[in-house]
């Protein structure tokens, strides 16, 4: 399996699924449901922050075409736009509802603002855990491609040149593909997790 380590990848996440199916069907505690899905995309991450931690930047260049540059600088603007509105609708709505709860008991206030922070940062975290993945898979389809042993690509011929299995194995294991569909799981199963969570609070 060392000669094919995206297949040992896969082989990984479709093992975290089955235990995860296991630990719901026999009603497993709720951390232990946490720990499986973060190990689910562990180990395409962890072999890609290895390779991106040894990797410079300038490997990561190109020369986009007009309207790519437009269109990235464009997508970015919007993004912020609807955050920042996001933002500013979600802070008026916990506004109001504390001023509905709470009306000037301060220490209701406080208490209500707090539940209000722990329902609200887990699915922020989340959405930035999957924004992440989305950004560093990208980073590795302009340095490796889409292959699962890149006969060609912009790594440094320097990284674990004294260990080339071990650089095989890396490389294989920081794929895109491999890193998005584990990654996504684990953010899918997050969000379960989380509603579910907010069900049994509520």
């Amino acid at each position: 399996m060392t000669s094919h380590p995206t297949a040992l990848g896969l082989l990984w996440m479709m093992a975290v699924v089955l235990l995860l199916i296991v630990c719901d069907l026999l009603g497993g505690p709720h951390w232990l449901r946490a720990t499986l899905t973060l190990t689910a995309a562990l180990p395409p991450l962890v072999a890609t922050l290895i390779v991106l931690s040894q990797t410079p930047r300038s490997h990561l260049e190109y020369e986009p075409s007009i309207l790519t540059h437009f269109f990235a600088r464009f997508l970015a603007l919007f993004s912020a736009f609807v955050f920042w509105l996001g933002s500013v609708v979600i802070g008026g709505a916990i506004a109001v509802q504390l001023a509905d709860e709470s009306g000037t008991n301060i220490e209701t206030a406080w208490i209500a603002a707090g539940d209000l922070f722990a329902r609200i940062v887990p699915p922020v975290t989340v959405l930035l855990y999957c924004v992440l993945i989305i950004r560093y898979a990208s980073y590795l389809v302009r340095l490796r491609g889409w292959s699962a042993v890149p006969t060609r690509h912009r790594i440094p011929e320097h990284f674990l040149a004294e260990a080339p299995r071990t650089r095989q194995i890396v490389i294989g294991l920081a794929h895109p593909g491999l890193l998005l569909a584990s990654g996504l799981l684990s953010t899918l199963v997050a969000i379960a997790l989380t509603l579910r969570a907010e069900a049994l609070l509520s």
